[in-house]
C-alpha cells in the first residue's frame, strides 16, 4: 500500500470518528501533536483550495487550552447541529434525510446500506444503535472497500469504493456541507465536512487509474 493510500485511509478514519460525536478522551487526543500531524498529512491528497480550511481546523484546535474546553465546545455544537435544537437541527447525519425535501429517517438508504453490508459478509456492532446510513458507518464502509481493495490489489473493490464515494456519499454529504454553511459558532464541523467533501471528490478521480 502506498503512502498516499494510507493517508486516504487515515483521513477517513479520523473524520468517521469525529462524526460519532466528541468525548473527553478523543478531544484530549485531538490537541496532541500526533493527531495534528495526521491532520496536516491530508495536505498531500487534498487540492490547494482545501489547504486554507485545513489550516483553520488546526488553528481552531490550537485555540483551546485543554481537552475539556474543546470537548464542551464540540459537544454543544454537535448536539445543536446534529441531534436536537429548538426549531429543528441544521444537518442530520443520515443519508435518508437527504433523499428529498423533508425526508424522514429510515428511508431507502437504510435498506441499501444493509444490502451492501450483507453482500460483503459484514455486520454492524451491537454496540452501535444508529441506522446504517449514518455518516460514520458509511465512512467505515468506504474505508473497508479501499483498505481491502488496495491491500489485496483488487481493482474491482477499488472501483466499487470510487462508485460508492461519488454516487452514494458525495451527493448527500455535499448537501450536509451546504446546510452547515451558515454555522457561525462552532466552525469545526463545517470545516471538517468541507475537507470530507474534497476527499470524496479526490476518491472519485481515482477511477482514472483503475
Amino acid at each position: 500500500m502506498t503512502r498516499e493510500e494510507k493517508v486516504f485511509l487515515e483521513g477517513l478514519k479520523m473524520i468517521g470518528s469525529i462524526f460519532w460525536g466528541p468525548s473527553l478522551e478523543i478531544c484530549a487526543e485531538m490537541l496532541g501533536e500526533p493527531y495534528l500531524d495526521r491532520l496536516q498529512s491530508l495536505k498531500s491528497i487534498l487540492p490547494d483550495r482545501s489547504i486554507e480550511s485545513l489550516g483553520q481546523i488546526v488553528s481552531t484546535l490550537n485555540s483551546f487550552p485543554d481537552g475539556e474546553s474543546l470537548y464542551q465546545h464540540l459537544e454543544e455544537g454537535y448536539i445543536r447541529l446534529f441531534i436536537s435544537a429548538k426549531g429543528g437541527i441544521t444537518a442530520p447525519l443520515y443519508e435518508s434525510c437527504y433523499e428529498f425535501e423533508g425526508a424522514p429517517l429510515m428511508g431507502k438508504a437504510v435498506e441499501e446500506m444493509k444490502e451492501r453490508f450483507e453482500a460483503k459478509g459484514l455486520s454492524i456492532s451491537e454496540n452501535i444503535k444508529e441506522p446504517p446510513d449514518h455518516l460514520s458507518i458509511e465512512l467505515e464502509y468506504l474505508y473497508f472497500l479501499l483498505d481491502k481493495g488496495w491491500g489485496e490489489q483488487d481493482d474491482a473493490l477499488v472501483a466499487e469504493a470510487v462508485e460508492f464515494a461519488t454516487e452514494t456519499m458525495l451527493p448527500w454529504v455535499s448537501q450536509l456541507q451546504e446546510r452547515l454553511g451558515t454555522e457561525k459558532e462552532c466552525l469545526f464541523y463545517p470545516l471538517i465536512t468541507r475537507i470530507l467533501v474534497e476527499i470524496l471528490h479526490v476518491i472519485g478521480r481515482l477511477s482514472i487509474d483503475y
